[in-house]
């Protein structure tokens, strides 16, 4: 069966997050040495490389759970689901306890962003998809 639209569209933006959070970590671990780094961020050299190292693990993360999207995972799927859930909670809260400016119109975007992904995977034609990739 032919992947659905927006399961491409998803997969592609996780493959694209793992591909600048890469390179983010890259970077981090490059300029530990940097004065104007370190005086920017006041952080140590060793938490810069640990924030690098840790940008790498989680474009890795990223970028095997976008694979999986593309090739009709359902573990991916689960996955991405539950984080889109937790996503709609921590906004939720957000928006309850910080209920002005930037944290209210953050959350109504992220709340919007994770039930557009929701819909996506469980729509009618990707729960076709999944049943057939298995």
């Amino acid at each position: 069966m032919k992947r659905p639209g927006v399961i491409t569209f998803i997969g592609v933006v996780m493959l694209l997050q793992a591909a600048l959070g890469g390179v983010a970590g890259v970077v981090l671990i490059a300029l530990q040495s940097n004065d104007s780094v370190l005086e920017a961020t006041a952080a140590t050299k060793s938490e810069l490389v640990v924030q690098g190292v840790v940008a790498l693990i989680v474009a890795l993360i990223q970028l095997l759970v976008g694979l999986g999207i593309l090739g009709g995972s359902r573990i991916a799927r689960g996955i991405v689901a539950f984080v889109s859930i937790l996503t709609v909670m921590a906004a939720t809260l957000a928006m309850f306890t910080h209920h002005t400016g930037a944290f209210l119109y953050s959350g109504v975007l992220s709340i919007g962003i994770s039930v557009f992904v929701l819909w996506a995977l469980f729509n009618e034609k990707s729960d076709e998809y999944y049943q057939a990739a298995a």
